[in-house]
């Protein structure tokens, strides 16, 4: 009854997750399995009423470019933490004071974002390693192993709508209208029906022996489909037909999940180097070297790009032309991605530290000494922050009063 997270993307990890970390998945796995699958349910009755700023899906929007839709001005003070008592690497999603979350020991939470309670759980067969989405009334979850890696649930009901296997599933999926998109570990990129989870189509980008995994997640334009790979490719995949519209060779591995804004694919590699992909074509707008790892995806405004690396520096640059614009240090990993709220972008390091930057200047107007290592980027749903650290822990942060 447990769901593993696995992807760490920190700097102590090394460009594939080691075999140490796939043996823990397995162990977890066998431990749930040898536990049961009993206990816990989520049952929300009441309908779910959507919000401009609702956070339903990793990123924030299709196109993951990890911009809130509401602001909210530091200095902030934590309301409540909750332990989830199970890593996390994925994002949490909320809506309607609900905020749901999947965990290392297998199980979805829902808590209640103005206590921290908890609204119940509901027990997966194995690690959830990405982020859910939700479209309000039913949450997609992606499973690390299993025989459902792939399942729907009804948070008001309890239930399970439907399970599929399309094998293990290490990233964060995509729903547009009535399809979901995922891209399995197995180098497969998977379109299936949100209403009974049958596949509509795959696209194999090599023969099953030469493919390589995957574990950045797909983003879309409405029109594409793109994700990158282990091999260092990056696919476009035309979104209703599954045919490939173009590819990219990067010169090492992509695990991080692009993020496509004004026409832009920007996504990075683990080498250093950010590339900006004409999201029509494929062609080569710019590239920048960071000079250290890129393990988490950007952010993006209309005009400007923000990444963080594994030396602890985050870089703003221009969409356009790929100048460097500013750049600040933390004092260690910078893996995942930052968030900009109107003026402010908000990052999150591993040196427990979360710092608000001015997204002109990249000055530094405050900073917040969390109780651990910041690892998944932070959320904002109205004037609430939602920060994950040291893997099982959520807590919640305001304004503080002036």
């Amino acid at each position: 009854m447990g769901l593993l997270t696995l992807r760490d993307r920190g700097a102590k990890i090394s460009c594939v997750q080691t075999t140490a970390h796939r043996l823990t998945v397995l162990v977890f796995c066998i431990v749930l399995i040898l536990l049961g699958s009993s206990c816990g349910s989520i049952r929300i009755q009441r309908s779910f009423a959507p919000k401009p700023y609702d956070w339903l899906t990793y990123g924030g929007t299709p196109s993951r470019t990890n911009e809130s839709f509401s602001t909210i001005m530091p200095p902030l003070k934590p309301m409540w933490e909750y332990d989830a008592l199970g890593g996390i690497s994925g994002s949490p999603l909320v809506r309607d004071s609900v905020i749901i979350v999947g965990t290392l020991r297998g199980e979805l939470h829902a808590i209640n974002i103005v206590t921290g309670d908890r609204m119940g759980y509901a027990v997966m067969e194995s690690a959830v390693l990405g982020t859910p989405v939700w479209d309000g009334r039913y949450a997609y979850v992606p499973c690390a192993l299993g025989t459902e890696t792939l399942l729907c649930m009804s948070l008001r009901e309890g239930t399970r709508k439907w399970t599929g296997k399309y094998g293990p599933i290490e990233t964060s999926p995509l729903l547009v209208g009535e399809f979901l998109y995922v891209v399995t570990l197995d180098g497969v990129l998977e379109c299936v029906k949100k209403e009974d989870g049958l596949e509509f189509w795959k696209y194999e980008f090599a023969e099953k022996e030469k493919r390589k995994p995957v574990r950045s997640s797909p983003a879309t334009d409405g029109e594409v489909i793109v994700f990158g790979t282990d091999g260092g490719d990056v696919f476009a995949v035309e979104r209703l037909s599954g045919k490939l519209r173009w590819k990219y060779q990067a010169t090492s591995s992509v695990f991080a999940t692009p993020v496509l804004s004004h026409g832009v694919c920007v996504v990075g590699a683990i080498d250093g180097m950010l590339y900006a992909l004409d999201i029509r074509t494929g062609e080569l707008r710019w590239r920048y070297e960071t000079g250290s790892r890129i393990f988490g995806p950007a952010a993006a405004t209309q005009t400007q790009i923000f990444i963080g690396t594994a030396d602890g520096k985050v870089t703003a640059l221009s969409l356009e032309s790929g100048k460097k614009l500013w750049s600040f240090s933390c004092r260690s990993v910078v893996s995942c991605a930052p968030l900009v709220a109107g003026d402010v972008l908000y990052v999150g390091s591993q040196d427990r530290y979360l710092y608000a930057l001015r997204v002109a200047t990249g000055e530094k107007i405050w900073q917040y000494e969390a109780p651990g290592r910041i690892k998944v980027p932070p959320v904002i749903w109205g004037d609430v922050m939602i920060l994950s650290y040291e893997d099982r822990y959520i807590s919640a942060l305001k304004t503080a009063q002036q």
